[in-house]
């Protein structure tokens, strides 16, 4: 039986996936139309925007494959939206990792990796996924 995947490992090659991507990570508030560039370590720690990169990531597996990779979270008021990673279940690092990629692709731009992109990720694999599984 698999203990799951390492978040620290996880949270590194993220980090490390964003920085070879040499592309600025952007967190818009379009209320108030302010754009914040959030540094690679923050991004792809625990409880900083982690959460936010796999659960859409989740997401894309649960739509490609019908089932994610045993992502937990937990609520942590002191993270940066709330939620800090507590551990991964998957068997394969690649089953966290390549998801998790292809979600950091969908939210490129040109511009950059746009933070709020990945919720669009997230909605639109989970709405796939969830009409696979209801009743024709």
């Amino acid at each position: 039986m698999s203990k799951g995947i390492d978040v620290a490992r996880v949270a590194a090659v993220v980090r490390q996936l964003l920085v070879d991507a040499g592309r600025e990570i952007l967190l818009e508030d379009r209320a108030g139309g302010e754009t914040v560039v959030v540094p690679p370590d923050a991004a792809a720690a625990p409880d900083g925007l982690l959460p936010v990169f796999l659960a859409s990531g989740e997401a894309l597996a649960l739509d490609a494959f019908g089932q994610g990779f045993g992502l937990k979270l937990t609520r942590d008021l002191e993270a940066f939206f709330s939620w800090r990673v507590e551990a991964i279940t998957a068997d394969t690092f690649s089953e966290v990792m390549l998801p998790t990629m292809e979600a950091i692709a969908q939210a490129s731009t040109p511009r950059g990796i746009m933070v709020l992109d990945l919720a669009r990720v997230f909605d639109e694999a989970s709405a796939r996924a969830q009409a696979r599984r209801a009743p024709t």
